[in-house]
């Protein structure tokens, strides 16, 4: 019986006129009972009763529910040690406070300890972590043994629906049986997920059929721990009822608790686990006062579990000495958290100390002695034309440390975001970085008011003007604050997202929120994200752009690339978006497609400028800069040369590219470290000035004395041709049909906030669509349709106007935004089929990059690919190229392995490279490079395994399907979940080139609790390893005479994906199609394969393609099948040629060749 059962009113009744059976039987057993074990009394009663036949059924019955209550009760012993894991709602409960203090007041004398190793995002059987944590992990655990564990999951596993239920299953117990291998003597409670709060909004995921997934993910998580005998707490119902009794919102968006949900829920899993007479004899008005050290407490807890600047710690560029003096002080911050908690619970007279526990310092830093800014000023380079003033610096203002990003807000003040803890605040340390807004009340140009916006924030990275406030990136969160009273401080926070990974510090990016109101945010190297929505995880790894819908609260993957380091990012008039990545490229980000997870765009893709490495980029929109550089980039380089830029900007082919670059500021003093660029209203560029003589924590340790956290200027640039500004727009407190007219203002600034403050404005859509009426140009149309698409409103007929545009800037933008409102089109395709023939190849390009995120939904939009023109501009062949891999992820699911057994290598393989025969290869030392090579593994069953490998630059396949596709330099340890399939497996590493590419490395598979399997058969000879090769191609349909291929499901791929055949021989071909999608198979000439499927893409417009099955009239092509239906097969005879060489084949159905292909390999 588990934890969820209760005594009814009639077991009650049964339970007291049967108590003299109880007593009887249970009395002694009563006072011993461990109540941490699996089971109470129920079972030496069970002996009784078979020899006492006198008791009754009644009487049974009433024990198992008496044994219920008995269960749902948790005892603890004087020091012991809670763990809790799970995803962000454990997180949560612990910042919350309420649960833990409810445990704490209840058992005030013995000195519990909890700690949450909970990870925002974290599935059963997908868990992201940095390289190398598991070796921090198992620190962690030998200093923390439980004796108690807390697991909360279920919530995002039932995204998958009724087909993931059984994964499910495997997946809790396997992680069931690592809690149990990790702490063999702990209790373990089981909690279900909340359900989804209906918030009425139409954005969100429908919460009755999100309820019906997770009521059966509950079910499931109930039948294993009744069988188990874990205790289980069921907080979907008591969530649901919650939900309808109160008028008031539980959630913040449907998914997470907010303060008064949380103690709803903190209260129902304390009265659960302590026993409804403990809990309700709690004096609870103490609760809210040692909650609050709880929440501090938990912070600590949360830093240690996942410190800032991992990678530092102890990741791929871990350095054991600063590990080692300073993890041991979150350790110290901790015990004396702990402290305070149980003397709280101890004596009612102790109330919370909101005053920040501190350390020791580490060391006295004294202010460096750096040039003052007269000093800079006289030796700053100014372009001929030009004029730099100071705007602000830390003489005048003391706050002003370590200036980050800039933004002007609609009254033209100066917000900065600074971070002096930069790398990152030292542990036991105050946190210094801030938001602060600068002010020029007179407008002279230069500073005379500072005001703290908000203070003691964490690695804070940017921020964004929002129509009610701003949001600030705060590692590793987004919190939107406002200032409600007009003072200029934040009064109001409230988180809108977690788990961004701050792996390393200065690899979060900055911030920006575009003209649909969506905020873009971004991952660097080294980064593993998990984001909770309300939709599900979106997770990234290494250098990744997010987009965040705030309204629908979906966030997605913008772009990967190996380019790495992403930071600024900025747009311009027509909705273009470039950002600047650290190495000191601007990329044109229209030009780079979506790609599935795990697929990165290479290095320096779409590059428009590259003067070196630096963050900071800025479109330049100035009533003061030369009108020759009005949409033109401002950058700046921070590193070595430092220097302000500013270039022409324009896009003759497919991509944007820089041009009549101008050094406006330059500094032979590297410390003039501009960090970020903004135009004011006055029309002057600013530039932030982190200004320091280090600026890389890779290169120099964290506590380097060199870092100076005291200093900080803005500088103001002026080209002397032309005026200043000094009566700009007003933007704030004026009329609807105001703001609308500022719409049509050529500065990019006053239309942005003109957007943000309309979007903000109820009942809007009928003022726009008045506007829209009048006499408008395409750039104004533009920006009418932004601003209702805020508003969940299409106009298909302003659409296709700005479709037809003469401007190809227009039409370019018009085609993005079809990729926004497509559900509420009526014909999407359609639009893009007109604009995939476009004279410009901009808006071709632009094409392609809206089709590569609209086929994930439908697979009709990828036959748009191939009436895409290419032929000529290379750009746009890049483009299509980008486009072309599919939807299906290119990796499995990770999972952090704490041990990986040595004995459980395979190191029998086949191994093949160019033309040769395959060879026998055994891994015992070094190996060469490149090639393929496959084994198999025979199992006695269907099971769960995890396959683990360390190398850059490889793709792994198990039977087929990828299930690790690596080719970036800056990750290698890959462990990820598969499942063998009952009898032969077939394993395929396939090694690609890169920078640094290795030789071939060792694979590992073992169960999931990292155990070598028993008994699996894996080859340990030459003769094993052909042997089973052969009776696998038995078991395909393949051998000496026949080969059979296969589509694989919903992956747009075939399976094998390499074949190797003698040369001259016929043999029968078999293609399968179990995919519900209809394909063929075209077997081409060496070097042909791009060839042919352009041919083939050519064909979607041919009326006859289809009677010609969509393979090209070419020489190019050998041999083909039919067109084969969805679950249909085809089989043929094929000659193989005589000529040895490596031949592709694909499917040359529209748009599918580019990701479905494969190699024969014919050897002699």
């Amino acid at each position: 019986m588990t934890g969820r059962i209760s005594l009814t009113g009639i077991s009650l009744f049964v339970f007291v006129f049967n108590a003299h059976f109880i007593s009887a039987f249970c009395q002694d057993k009563i006072q011993t009972c461990d109540f941490n074990q699996s089971c109470c009394c129920v079972f030496p009663l069970a002996v009784k009763l078979q020899n006492n036949m006198r008791i009754n059924w009644t009487v049974l019955l009433c024990i198992f529910f008496f044994s219920g209550l008995v269960r749902a009760e948790v005892r603890f012993k004087e020091g012991d040690r809670v763990l809790l894991y799970g995803n962000s709602f454990i997180e949560r409960m612990q910042q919350n406070g309420f649960f833990e203090a409810a445990l704490q007041l209840a058992n005030p004398q013995k000195g519990i300890e909890l700690r949450s190793l909970a990870w925002t995002g974290d599935e059963l059987g997908h868990r992201l972590r940095p390289e190398r944590y598991v070796n921090h992990l198992n620190k962690l655990l030998n200093q923390w043994p439980a004796d108690h564990v807390i697991l909360g999951f279920g919530l995002y596993e039932s995204f998958a629906g009724d087909p993931g239920i059984e994964k499910f299953k495997a997946d809790l117990n396997g992680y069931l049986d690592e809690m149990k291998r990790r702490h063999p003597e702990a209790n373990i409670i089981l909690l279900s997920p909340i359900a989804t709060e209906d918030l009425g909004h139409s954005h969100y995921p429908d919460p009755v059929r999100r309820n019906n997934e997770i009521k059966s993910y509950v079910d499931a998580m109930t039948e294993i721990a009744d069988r188990r005998k874990i205790q289980f707490i069921d907080l979907f119902e008591f969530s649901k009822d919650q939900y309808a009794g109160h008028e008031e919102l539980l959630t913040d968006n449907g998914i997470h608790l907010n303060s008064y949900g949380h103690e709803l829920i903190a209260g129902q899993i304390s009265r659960t686990v302590l026993g409804d007479r403990v809990y309700d004899e709690m004096d609870k008005d103490r609760i809210g006062s040692i909650a609050r050290a709880v929440s501090r407490k938990a912070q600590y807890v949360s830093t240690l579990v996942r410190p800032v600047n991992t990678v530092l710690y102890f990741g791929v560029r871990g350095r054991a000495n600063e590990y080692n003096t300073e993890i041991p002080r979150y350790h110290e911050l901790i015990r004396r958290s702990d402290q305070r908690i149980h003397a709280m619970a101890r004596d009612r007279t102790i109330s919370f100390d909101p005053s920040p526990l501190t350390l020791d310092p580490l060391f006295n830093r004294e202010p460096a002695k750096l040039p003052s800014p007269e000093e800079m000023l006289k030796s700053f380079k100014v372009a001929e034309g030009y004029e730099v003033n100071l705007f602000a610096s830390e003489r005048e203002f003391p706050e002003l440390r370590n200036p980050e990003q800039i933004a002007f807000d609609s009254l033209g003040r100066l917000w900065v975001v600074t971070m002096p803890s930069f790398p990152g605040t030292i542990p036991g340390d105050v946190p210094h970085d801030k938001v602060i807004i600068l002010e020029d009340t007179n407008r002279d140009g230069r500073a005379d008011k500072s005001t703290v916006f908000a203070d003691h924030l964490t690695v804070p990275d940017g921020l964004a003007f929002h129509e009610d406030g701003v949001i600030i990136s705060h590692q590793p969160r987004l919190v939107f604050m406002k200032d409600s009273d007009g003072d200029g401080r934040a009064d109001y926070r409230k988180e809108m997202l977690r788990g961004i990974d701050v792996t390393d510090a200065h690899h979060g990016g900055m911030i920006a929120m575009g003209p649909l109101g969506h905020v873009m945010f971004c991952d660097g190297v080294f980064h593993r994200s998990q984001l909770e929505t309300p939709y599900g995880i979106t997770r990234g790894v290494d250098a990744t752009t997010y987009r965040f819908d705030l309204r629908k609260g979906t966030v997605e993957r913008e772009y990967q690339t190996l380019t790495p380091n992403p930071w600024k990012i900025t747009w311009d008039r027509w909705g273009n978006l470039f950002q600047m990545y650290g190495d000191g490229f601007v990329q044109d980000s229209n030009a780079i497609p979506w790609t599935p997870f795990g697929v990165y765009h290479p290095f320096k893709r779409a590059i428009s400028i590259a003067y070196g490495k630096g963050s900071a980029a800025c479109v330049i929109s100035s009533p003061n800069f030369p009108e020759e550089y009005q949409q033109g980039m401002a950058s700046a380089v921070l590193l070595r040369k430092c220097f302000v830029s500013i270039s022409k900007h324009s896009a003759q082919g497919a991509y944007y590219k820089g041009s009549d670059r101008l050094d406006v500021l330059a500094s032979p003093d590297p410390i003039f470290r501009p960090v970020d660029i903004a135009f004011g209203f006055d029309g002057a560029m600013y530039v932030s000035d982190f200004c320091t003589r280090i600026i890389g924590h890779a290169q120099n340790s964290m506590r380097d004395p060199r870092w100076d956290p005291y200093t900080g200027r803005v500088w103001r640039i002026v080209h002397k041709g032309k005026p200043t500004v000094k009566d700009w727009p007003k933007i704030e407190g004026i009329s609807v049909s105001q703001l609308l007219d500022l719409l049509k203002h050529p500065q990019d600034l006053v239309r942005d906030h003109a957007r943000r403050k309309l979007r903000s404005i109820d009942g809007i859509v009928p003022e726009l669509d008045r506007w829209l009426a009048g006499e408008l140009s395409d750039q104004n149309v533009l920006e009418g349709l932004w601003v209702l698409h805020d508003q969940n409103q299409v106009r298909e007929k302003h659409l296709k106007s700005l479709l037809n545009s003469p401007d190809q800037r227009i039409r370019a933008a018009a085609t993005s935004l079809i990729r926004f409102q497509e559900n509420n089109l009526k014909d999407p395709v359609s639009l893009l089929k007109k604009m995939a023939v476009d004279p410009h190849p901009r808006v071709r390009s632009q094409v392609i990059h809206t089709v590569s995120y609209l086929q994930q939904k439908d697979q009709a939009y990828a036959s748009i690919l191939g009436q895409v023109d290419v032929s000529e501009d290379q750009g746009l062949k890049t483009v299509l190229a980008d486009a072309g891999h599919g939807t299906a992820s290119g990796q499995g699911p990770e999972v952090p392995v704490l041990i990986r057994p040595g004995d459980s290598k395979l190191k029998s393989w086949l191994l093949s490279s160019g033309n040769e025969k395959e060879k026998y290869f055994v891994f015992g030392g070094s190996a060469g490079k490149g090639g393929s090579m496959r084994t198999f593994v025979e199992s006695p069953s269907t099971r769960r395994a995890t396959l683990s490998i360390k190398h850059s630059y490889v793709k792994v396949f198990l039977n087929g399907v990828p299930v690790i596709a690596s080719a970036n330099w800056w990750s290698s340890d890959w462990n990820v979940q598969v499942e063998l399939v009952e009898g032969l497996n077939l394993i395929e590493v396939q090694y690609v080139s890169g920078r640094g590419a290795q030789g071939h490395a060792p694979v590992y598979l073992f169960d999931p609790l990292g155990r070598k399997f028993t008994d699996l058969r894996v080859p340990v000879t030459e003769n094993e390893i052909k042997m089973m090769a052969t009776a696998y191609n038995k078991d395909h349909g393949q051998d000496d005479n026949a080969i059979r291929i296969s589509a694989v499901p919903n992956q747009l791929a075939f399976s094998p994906s390499e074949i190797r055949l003698k040369a001259g021989k016929k043999i029968t071909l078999t293609f399968d199609n179990p995919d519900l999608q209809i394909h063929n198979l075209v077997i081409v000439k060496p070097g042909s394969g791009e060839r042919v499927g352009q041919l083939a893409d050519q064909m979607a417009q041919d009326p006859d393609a289809l009677k010609r099955q969509f393979v090209p009239d070419s020489e190019d092509v050998i041999w083909s099948t039919s067109l084969v239906n969805g679950k249909g097969t085809f089989e043929g005879q094929l000659e193989i040629p005589k000529v040895p060489g490596t031949y592709p084949f694909i499917c040359s159905f529209p748009g599918h060749w580019r990701v479905m292909k494969g190699l024969m390999v014919v050897y002699e």
